[in-house]
This record gives structure tokens, sequence and C-alpha cells, in this order.
């Protein structure tokens, strides 16, 4: 009963960094686009703003992989028990994580193949049951 309620906790707890993480991010963008639109930007302040908004971007995706990973790991251990690209499906499998990432990674051009060996690695991960 105790580990139920240990797994419960850490689960609620890594929805509570991913939310706060989100907003920090979200925030940021708002801080930057603002900066952006006033009349004659001051270079530095902009650049400490991007500096700041990539910082908190790379916070949220630490985060937003650490919310995924567990919903991952037990389905795709069972359905890929070696992690192996010949199992069945996996192809398929990596390429809707991939599609995941991308959709909420902002969607950027030219993320397709850093959103491809990322899903490949939490598929090789989660198969194996490595978290991290």
């Amino acid at each position: 009963m105790n580990a139920v309620r240990n797994e419960s906790l850490e689960t609620a707890d890594t929805w509570r960094a991913y939310r706060r993480a989100f907003d920090d991010f979200a925030q940021r963008v708002q801080q930057l686009q603002w900066l952006t639109a006033q009349p004659n930007p001051d270079g530095a302040v902009l650049e400490a703003a991007r500096f700041e908004l990539e910082r908190a971007r790379a916070v949220y995706r630490i985060c937003r992989d650490a919310l995924v990973q567990p919903l991952l790991q037990s389905s795709t251990r069972d359905a890929f028990p070696s992690g192996a690209p010949a199992s069945p499906g996996y192809a398929s499998h990596v390429s809707g994580i991939a599609q995941l990432l991308w959709e909420v990674g902002d969607r950027l051009d030219g993320t397709a193949d850093e959103d491809w060996y990322r899903a490949e690695e939490i598929v090789r991960r989660a198969a194996t049951g490595c978290g991290s």
C-alpha cells in the first residue's frame, strides 16, 4: 500500500514540476514577445531574455520527458521486450512518440531527426526499464 501511495505522490510531484516548468516557459515567451514589440529594444535585455527562455525551454523539456517516461514504460516493455528495431511495430511506435515530441515541442521545423532519435531513446529505455 505504501508503494502505491509513494508512486502516486511521485506522479503528483512530476505533474506539478511539469506544470511549473510549462508556466515558466510560457511566461518567458510572453516576456520576450513583449520586449521585441517595444520600440528600440535594448539588445542586452533581449539577449538575456532569450537566454532565460532557452533555459526555461530546457527545463520544460526535461519535465515533459519525465512525465511521459512512466506512461510509456510498461506498455513499451510489453510490446518491445528487446527494445530492438526489429521488433514488430517498433517503427510505428517510435513514429508516434516522435510525433508527440514534435507537437509538444512547439511544432518547430527542422526537428524531425532530433525528435526521432529522442523517441527511439525513449522506446529503448522504456523497453529495458531504465528511466534515465
